[in-house]
């Protein structure tokens, strides 16, 4: 293969990865908007899919909440956190990007001044940047498996460019090259330097893909790491066949008396009675505000006020539990926090209202036949 169609093939495989990570990434902006049904409708058969099979759910599952509050300040940052990285990568990418054009219009050669003085790739660090934002506040697996393929694109084409230069500038953009860091603004050991077999073609080929299996590997294993300590944050209380979920910050005894009070109500037994639950079955149940919107949680919506609402001003002694069954992966008898990684469909059953003051049930309501997102695994747990 000839150099040329060298650098087509390392460009055309960059912009399909790039276009693929994008199309998951911003997932997170069509669902804070009004596209999220259209979306959704597109890419439901996927999703549903992959959570159908064992091997392939944890691709489509998150390892963070995006909207569930935990007990780690360190989970319930990353929304923050996200949108700042998401924000300052993109403005970074800009400043990036009119240094650029600027010295192509103006025909003033390659571009070393400015962030580029620091930095020989500084729009790719930008992307980079942005890419992690949008990764910790949309935090699904396959998210992170492309972000980790795109580090890998964007170091191969970087080096692809680098050659381009090379060729173009001469020996001024080779004294730029061995005194700026392609990435950081600091010059890292190349692997030459460290002994490694990057002569040969094929050995090079072999450690790029060595260092891809590991680094991912190593990603997934952090992001199980964090996934297990947003599970063991939840504020959730399990039984045997049943596990109450908080979607917001609640005592453990107020969740206990919530329990309490849907367990002993001789209304509720009678309408999970009629539809005909058995000792056998498995529920994951969430807890909810009066007054919040949940759309990814199966329920009613509360009417004038927006889908996604979840005021911090809200009556901490009324909630309403949406009772949901779970059906769990190969039919294993399941508990705990099995309950939340084992199933694989969750079918609505009552909403509850109660009033934990006046310790009794106020209210008993069918969840429509339609919700927004079904069964796609959404960010609630």
């Amino acid at each position: 293969m000839s150099g040329e169609a060298s650098i087509k093939t390392v460009k055309g495989s960059f912009w399909g990865v790039a276009a693929f990570y994008f199309l998951i990434a911003f997932e997170f902006f069509y669902m804070a908007s009004p596209f999220a049904i259209y979306f959704y409708s597109v890419y439901r058969p996927v999703l549903n899919l992959f959570n159908k099979y064992q091997v392939l759910s944890g691709l489509v599952a998150y390892f963070m909440p995006h909207f569930s509050k935990t007990s780690s300040p360190f989970i319930n940052s990353h929304n923050i956190v996200g949108a700042v990285l998401a924000i300052l990568g993109f403005l970074w990418f800009c400043i990036g990007a009119c240094q650029v054009y600027y010295h192509k219009l103006a025909r003033k050669g390659a571009v070393t001044g400015g962030v580029y003085k620091y930095i020989r790739h500084p729009q790719y660090a930008a992307f980079i940047v942005c890419s992690f934002g949008l990764l910790i506040l949309w935090p699904r697996y396959i998210v992170l498996v492309m972000f980790i393929t795109m580090l890998f694109a964007y170091y191969l084409l970087a080096r692809v460019e680098e050659k381009e230069c090379e060729v173009k500038f001469g020996q001024s953009y080779i004294d730029y090259k061995n005194k700026t860091g392609m990435f950081l603004p600091v010059r890292l050991a190349l692997p030459s330097k460290l002994g490694l077999p990057v002569k040969s073609k094929g050995k090079r080929i072999l450690y790029i893909l060595s260092a891809y299996v590991l680094t991912l590997m190593a990603g997934l294993g952090i992001a199980a790491g964090i996934n297990n300590l947003t599970i063991n944050s939840l504020y959730i209380s399990y039984s045997k066949n049943e596990a109450f979920l908080s979607v917001s910050k609640i005592e453990e005894n107020k969740l206990e008396d919530i329990k309490h009070i849907v367990a002993v109500d001789n209304d509720v037994k009678s309408r999970l009675i009629n539809y005909g639950i058995s000792d056998k079955d498995k529920f994951l149940n969430y807890v909810v505000p009066i007054v919040w919107n949940v759309p990814e949680i199966p329920m009613n919506t509360v009417p004038g006020v927006a889908p996604h609402n979840s005021p911090s001003d809200f009556d901490r002694d009324k909630y309403k539990i949406i009772f949901t069954k779970v059906e769990v992966r190969g039919n294993s008898d399941v508990e705990g926090t099995q309950l939340i990684t084992n199933g694989i469909r969750r079918i609505p059953i009552v909403e509850i209202w109660v009033d934990t003051k006046q310790s009794k049930v106020t209210k008993i309501m069918d969840i429509p036949e339609k919700v927004m997102y079904e069964n796609i695994p959404v960010a609630v747990y």
